[in-house]
């Protein structure tokens, strides 16, 4: 072989291995680089819609949406305290009573709804439940049974008087500011009116607040929030809020909520789900 092809090959040979010497060292810097790089995390989120009891009112909810690296937006949380007044709400309850009700069918008839008797379950934050006894006060009273939903100032119920009648009513109607509430009412063959005096229904605390810092890791979250100006007649806006919510799986029987370290009942909803 020539002197010329055998440093023709050697120099082939030797540029090839610096290649392949220098695809290796670039590799390895890469592989280098992207150990030494902060892993990507993923934006974190909690969500809730809960039904809780808890320090004397045993008829709240609370929506909540805490949002954790999605930069200045922290979400938001939405309170109604069935069980506290609050003016202006435009969300309202049954009074405690008890409370008169009148129907109108030419002549008028009395009835007198129990505020003892009445129970009451949060459906969310404007809709609630509720089930009580009353009575007729003509002669003889008549006992009756009433279930009904109060949805921001509308309201609908059904009344059942109790045996011997099968006498039923259905009735739809609003509430004024002032607590007083009038609509129409059905039974088979007719038609009525009806009518509640101010302070049947009360106005209840209702805010939305914004969340103003957040921690969420593994199966829990905490936020913090203010109590905006919108509850300034209830004394309270302005106080600082701080949640604390876990995720315990499916549905919300393991779940729990906590407000300012003061552990809450859940009583309904759909639950709590931090990922």
């Amino acid at each position: 072989m020539s002197t010329s092809k055998i440093i023709r090959r050697i120099t082939t040979g030797a540029a090839a291995l610096g290649l392949a010497a220098g695809l290796a060292a670039t590799t390895a810097g890469a592989a280098s680089a992207s150990t030494t790089q902060a892993r990507y995390q993923p934006p974190r989120l909690a969500t809730g819609s809960v039904a809780v009891s808890g320090e004397g009112y045993p008829v709240q909810y609370e929506q909540f949406l805490a949002l954790q690296g999605f930069g200045h937006n922290h979400g938001y949380v939405r309170y109604t305290n069935f069980g506290y007044a609050e003016p202006g709400s435009g969300v309202y309850a049954p009074a405690a009573g008890p409370d008169t009700l009148v129907f109108t069918l030419g002549s008028s008839y009395t009835h007198t709804l129990n505020g003892a008797s009445l129970r009451e379950v949060a459906l969310s934050n404007n809709r609630l439940a509720f089930w009580g006894t009353g009575e007729y006060t003509g002669t003889p009273a008549q006992t009756w049974k009433i279930a009904g939903q109060v949805n921001g100032n509308h309201v609908s119920a059904t009344i059942a008087y109790d045996a011997p009648s099968t006498y039923k009513l259905v009735m739809t109607g609003t509430i004024a500011s002032d607590g007083s509430a009038q609509g129409t009412a059905s039974s088979p063959g007719q038609a009525l009116t009806w009518t509640m005096p101010k302070g049947s229904f009360l106005s209840v605390l209702s805010y939305t607040a914004r969340i103003q810092s957040d921690q969420i890791g593994g199966r829990n979250a905490t936020f913090t929030f203010t109590i905006p100006n919108s509850a300034a007649s209830s004394g309270i806006a302005g106080v600082q809020v701080t949640d604390k919510v876990h995720d315990g799986g499916f549905g919300p029987r393991h779940d729990t909520f906590a407000q300012d370290g003061t552990v809450e009942q859940i009583v309904g909803g759909p639950g709590i789900t931090v990922r």
